[in-house]
């Protein structure tokens, strides 16, 4: 911060990856009115450091986030929601034997073929867990981008308008709402997903394929 207040026409972006990304993202936020539009900083695989109210009006932290990283979408807030919502169903055996009935084991693999009358019954025992499941939770901090490609094993295959980097790699922005509800799926705790290899190399890819466009 010295060498900004004694230079003021330098800029400063700072990088980093995991818990080196959340830190960057934390200087930009500190600093931001006090060097006003000189600070940028970009995380890749960042973690959850910002409420949703706060990490939209952050336009000069940019935040990449690998398809299905675990370390990148989970909070505590997310945990004790998960948390809440499991003790309720431990609770509550109507409503677990009632879920169970509705989808099925087969149903799970193909959702498509699910009664209308049992989603919409499912949506409403969706609304109603959600009710228990009021903790604060933290989100990826600034401008978020999904990057996804066969590193981070993401079908990209019939994308082929609006996305950079083709069918190889993805980069698209998302919302940060996008986060607030933690998703469950097989490969939710596998922290290979976030190291910084897969991140350097779709990166490179993406950047390849804007030279060569």
């Amino acid at each position: 911060s010295d060498e900004l207040d004694a230079h003021p026409d330098f800029s400063l972006v700072v990088v980093g990856h995991s818990l080196g990304g959340g830190v960057a993202a934390v200087i930009a936020a500190m600093w931001q009115r006090r060097f006003l539009d000189r600070v940028l900083s970009f995380g890749y695989g960042s973690p959850c450091v910002f409420p949703l109210n706060v990490t939209e009006n952050f336009d000069r932290i940019v935040t990449v986030v690998g398809r299905g990283d675990p370390f990148a979408t989970i909070s505590l807030g997310h945990i004790a929601d998960a948390t809440k919502a499991i003790s309720k169903l431990c609770q509550d055996r109507g409503l677990r034997d009632e879920i169970l009935k509705r989808v099925g084991a087969g149903l799970l693999v193909n959702p498509k073929g699910m009664r209308r009358e049992d989603r919409e019954w499912c949506a409403n025992a969706m609304t109603f867990l959600r009710k228990q499941m009021d903790s604060e939770k933290l989100l990826p901090p600034g401008i978020i981008y999904h990057i996804s490609g066969p590193l981070f094993e993401f079908q990209t295959e019939g994308i082929t308008s609006g996305v950079l980097g083709g069918e190889t790699a993805m980069l698209e922005p998302v919302d940060a709402i996008a986060f607030n509800e933690l998703k469950l799926h097989a490969r939710m705790f596998d922290v290979s997903l976030h190291i910084p290899v897969r991140y350097g190399m779709l990166l490179r890819r993406l950047a390849s394929s804007e030279d060569e466009g």
